[in-house]
């Protein structure tokens, strides 16, 4: 771990490894245990958080059935997911626990109201209509989770990115870092524009690969341990970004989301691995209970 971590965050032309300085650490089993809650007695749907998925066009509709499925094995109380209503069959016949919401009724704002969490992004496609509504959850200034081609769209259109609402959670792999906020040589160089930008934005951003970063708002950056070569395949984005909105919509904090999401996204991929040779996003998401129990709670 320690060696492949020196070769991910090399740069011979900067004076210390990211690794070695204070305000990156690495996320431990201790510090899961730390934060992860287990199910209290008494409690019921509405304790657990309603998430709220903007995701899927006519073409990409397993990416918004992927992030409806990683929110709902992640543990939300209610999941509702925004597609276009020619994705309804595949939704109702694949994740029969997934509610409805037409995206015209999203230009009544008091509809956002219910919501404890808001993703956008998974397979959403770029095309003007998609534009139109996320810069309309943008001007409602309520934080939101920003993924996929919801970044695409604020790259295509960086005049919106200054109006990222406070408090949003930014999932860019490399490729949407870099069309984000620029080419970079190294990770280390990406790393120090992702400090940057998590303050100037006051978001915290999620910088994906096997190592996976995340970047909170004061800008201090925690590696993720878990996932393997197994997980890669599409999809596992998608996943990844339901349980975000899962754990975001359970109260916990935006770094407490990012932390416990990367983790148990990798440790799901990781216990498949040991009898797979590659692994599924649909398999990761639907191990997530499975694996947490065996882990945390035995």
């Amino acid at each position: 771990m320690k060696n492949d971590l020196n070769n991910y965050l090399a740069d011979r032309s900067a004076p210390e490894r990211l690794k070695d300085q204070p305000v990156c650490q690495l996320v431990k089993p201790s510090a899961i245990k730390k934060i992860f809650k287990a199910r209290q007695l008494f409690s019921h749907k509405g304790t657990y958080g309603h998430a709220l998925i903007f995701a899927g066009a006519e073409q990409t509709m397993g990416a918004a059935i992927l992030s409806a499925k990683g929110c709902l094995y992640a543990g939300a109380g209610l999941t509702t997911l925004s597609i276009p209503e020619s994705g309804l069959t595949a939704l109702n016949t694949c994740l029969p626990e997934i509610m409805y919401l037409d995206r015209k009724i999203v230009a009544k704002d008091s509809e956002l109201k219910v919501y404890q969490v808001i993703a956008i992004g998974p397979g959403l496609s770029t095309v003007k209509a998609s534009l139109e509504l996320l810069t309309h959850l943008l001007e409602q200034q309520k934080p939101l989770i920003i993924d996929a081609d919801a970044l695409n769209l604020l790259a295509a259109h960086r005049e919106w990115i200054p109006k990222i609402p406070s408090g949003s959670i930014l999932t860019p792999h490399m490729k949407e870092f870099d069309r984000l906020f620029g080419e970079h040589n190294t990770w280390f160089e990406r790393l120090n524009t992702a400090v940057k930008k998590a303050k100037e934005l006051n978001c915290l951003i999620l910088l994906k690969n096997q190592y996976t970063f995340v970047v909170n708002e004061q800008g201090k950056i925690w590696i993720n341990t878990t996932g393997n070569p197994a997980m890669a395949q599409g999809g596992m984005g998608d996943v990844l970004t339901g349980i975000l909105a899962a754990y975001s919509a359970q109260g916990y904090s935006n770094e407490e989301a990012a932390i416990l999401g990367c983790y148990f996204h990798g440790l799901s991929g990781d216990s498949l691995a040991e009898k797979d040779f590659n692994v599924t996003a649909s398999q990761v998401a639907e191990h997530l209970p499975e694996v947490i129990k065996k882990t945390f709670f035995r």
